[in-house]
Formats: structure tokens, C-alpha cells, sequence
């Protein structure tokens, strides 16, 4: 009797063994299928918000850069330095022959929806509006020089004259609605291009030549520095701009100080999600520069500059900063600068437009364009096509 009560017992805690078993492997399954589950949510979630972020960037570099390139989505809008708009959809790899502009194209917006253009401001005037399908209505009747485009406003220069020293146009600041209707003047001489940031806009008098910021409605103006100015760029931090007067010294206003910090002596700047950087002559003293261009990067955490990287020189453009790499074009040679190390790295050719991540160029024959190549900057490979045209 007693041997058979010890094998119930060891049948007993051998089913209690594989019971417990059972449950730790259902256990352990659950959870590593919820982690499953939340890694490809988390993954999901992430490939939207960067989706999400380079929609947002595509729309304010079409609506407010202006120039002869735009992007949204799969749609490409390019004009060639001719009369001609074209667009270009990256998805089925097709160019199409938008609209033809009888007085050239001067610069050209995008808002995924229409095509704001001005002709070249030495052969006509206006403001056109242009649908996909390449359906054009002339908005605006007067001379213009620059837009920026919102959800649903039209801001820009009505334009009144040229500056008789370097015959940039110049005119009161308007705003109207996207059809061209309720245009009203909210800032009188204004002078070169302006900018608009968190709903201020920061311009140039066309009397005083210096800096201005304002409300959106044109309230509230501020000076923020004297010289014969030209605003370059703008973001939370900090504004860069040329000082004409001061043989186009690059500066850098800090937003919340108003401290203002000379760099060098002519170049261009780049504003990026990666920073904000200026290359430019480096200023030695009061009577010298150095002869080779730096590349400077802002510090808004203690309004302070440092130099990231020097050319060996030549006549270098920075055109792009993106993941710590610095795009710089030479002639016909774009290179990319690994602002970390200094190693150089030649790209298969120039780039001259630039935009998440990648670089777009346009093959043309007798002013026609034939093929679109598009550069993955981080890889450096590249997909060209032989657009199949519609023209």
C-alpha cells in the first residue's frame, strides 16, 4: 500500500513539473510576443513620425526657399533656365511638360496642390497660379521678387523699384489670399528678401538699410541691426545676414540677447536639423581675412561660433549639412566633408538641389530636359532615369 501511495505522489509532482512547465512557456510566449508586438509598433510608429518630418520639410523648403526646384511627395517641379515648367513624378518615373512661361521663369513654389510663379522680372510681371494638370491663372498683376506661401496666404513684395547700388528690386510688403483676392499692405519699404519665422517677420528697410522684425501684421517693429543689410537665414536661435557696408561681413544676431557676432567676409550659410553653419572667410583682425574659407557652426546654448573644418581653397559653395556631413560644390565637382574627422569624399557628380537626404540633378539636351539622377547622400548611390516624357 504504502509503494503505491509513493508512485501517485511521483505521478502527482511530475504532472505539478509539467503543468508549471506549461505555464512558463505560455508566459514567456506571451511576453515575447508583446515585445514582438511593441518593437514593430515602436518601428511603425517611428517610419511614420520620419515620414511625417520630411513631408513637413519638403513643404517649407517648395513654399518659402522659391528657385527653380520644389518637392512634395512624389511630385517634382523644375524649371531648367528656360521658359519652361516641368514636373516630374518620382513613382512612375514620369516627366511631363507642366506649362511654358512667355516671359521666362524668375522663381517658382509648390504646395502640393498649385504652382506659384513669377516671370523674369526684366520681361514681365505677375504672379501665376498653376494647377497639376497645367491649368494657369494669373493671380497678381504687379511686379514681385519673392513669395512665401502658407496654408492659405500669399506674402511678398510688391515691388515699387530697384536699388540703384547693386539693382535688387524693392517695394512694400503684401499679403493676400491664395486666389489673389484681399491683398493688403502690411509693411511699407521693404528692401531685398525677407523672411518669416514663429509668425515674425524679419525684412530689410529700404530707407535706414537695416534689420527689422514685426508681427505677422506688420505691428511692433524692431530694429535689430544697422549697416546696408541682406537677411540670409532665421530660426529660434538666431539670424545670419551680409553687411554691404561692411564689406560683406557674414554676422550672426542671437534672438535672445540681440548679441551680434562678425565671423568673416563673404560665403553663404546652411540651416539644418543638424545645425546651423556659415562658411566664410575668417576674420584675422580689423585689416585681415584668412585666404581659404571655414566652415563655422552656431552654438545657441552659449551664443558662441567654432570653426568645424577649413577648405584647402579654390571658390567652394557649401549647398547642404546633413547626419555631420558638409556638401560642398566646386565647378562641376560636388565632395562631402565628414565635419567629425575632415575625410573628404568626392559624389559622382554636382548636385544642385538638396533636400532629406538626397541630391537631385537634371540631364539637358537643347534645352530639353532628358534624364532626372537622384543621389542618396549617406550611401552615395544613385538611380538615373531616362524620363519617359510627355511633352
Amino acid at each position: 500500500m504504502k509503494k503505491y501511495k509513493e508512485i501517485i505522489i511521483a505521478i502527482a509532482i511530475i504532472v505539478i513539473i509539467i503543468l508549471i512547465q506549461i505555464i512558463i512557456f505560455r508566459t514567456r510566449t506571451d511576453v515575447n510576443t508583446n515585445n514582438i508586438n511593441n518593437s514593430t509598433n515602436t518601428l511603425l510608429e517611428n517610419v511614420e513620425e520620419n515620414e511625417e518630418k520630411e513631408l513637413e520639410n519638403e513643404k517649407a523648403y517648395s513654399m518659402q526657399n522659391g528657385g527653380k526646384f520644389a518637392k512634395i511627395g512624389d511630385i517634382i517641379i523644375y524649371n531648367n533656365s528656360t521658359d519652361k515648367i516641368y514636373k516630374y513624378d518620382c513613382k512612375s518615373e514620369k516627366l511631363d511638360l507642366l506649362y511654358t512661361m512667355e516671359d521666362g521663369v524668375d522663381e517658382l513654389y509648390f504646395d502640393g496642390d498649385y504652382v506659384y510663379v513669377m516671370p523674369n522680372y526684366y520681361r514681365g510681371k505677375g504672379i501665376y497660379k498653376i494647377d497639376l494638370q497645367g491649368n494657369a491663372e494669373k493671380i497678381y498683376g504687379g511686379a514681385s521678387i519673392q513669395l512665401w506661401i502658407t496654408d492659405d496666404k500669399i506674402y511678398f513684395t510688391d515691388q515699387i523699384g530697384y536699388d540703384r547700388i547693386n539693382g535688387t528690386p524693392q517695394g512694400n510688403m503684401c499679403v493676400m489670399n491664395k486666389d489673389g483676392s484681399n491683398k493688403q499692405k502690411i509693411i511699407e519699404n521693404v528692401k531685398n528678401y525677407f523672411k518669416i519665422h514663429n509668425n515674425t517677420i524679419y525684412y530689410t528697410d529700404l530707407n535706414s538699410r537695416s534689420i527689422y522684425s514685426a508681427n505677422i501684421d506688420g505691428t511692433n517693429k524692431k530694429e535689430l541691426a544697422k549697416g546696408r543689410t541682406y537677411i540670409s537665414n532665421v530660426d529660434d536661435n538666431c539670424l545670419t545676414y551680409v553687411d554691404f557696408a561692411d564689406n560683406e561681413a557674414y554676422r550672426v544676431i542671437y534672438l535672445n540677447s540681440n548679441e551680434n557676432h562678425k565671423l568673416g567676409d563673404f560665403g553663404n550659410d546652411i540651416f539644418s536639423e543638424d545645425g546651423n553653419y556659415v562658411f566664410t572667410r575668417k576674420i584675422l583682425d580689423e585689416n585681415n581675412i584668412e585666404t581659404e574659407f571655414s566652415i563655422f557652426k552656431i552654438n545657441p546654448e552659449n551664443n558662441t561660433e567654432e570653426v568645424v573644418w577649413k577648405a584647402n581653397g579654390g571658390l567652394e559653395r557649401l549647398s547642404y549639412v546633413d547626419n555631420e556631413f558638409a556638401y560642398l560644390s566646386s565647378g562641376q565637382v560636388t565632395y562631402k566633408v565628414n565635419l567629425k574627422t575632415g575625410e573628404e569624399t568626392d559624389l559622382p557628380k554636382r548636385y544642385y538641389y538638396y533636400l532629406n537626404g538626397y541630391g537631385y540633378a537634371f540631364g539637358d539636351v537643347n534645352g530639353e530636359v532628358t534624364s532626372v539622377e537622384i543621389c542618396e547622400l549617406k550611401t552615395s548611390q544613385t538611380k538615373e532615369v531616362e524620363v519617359n516624357a510627355n511633352l
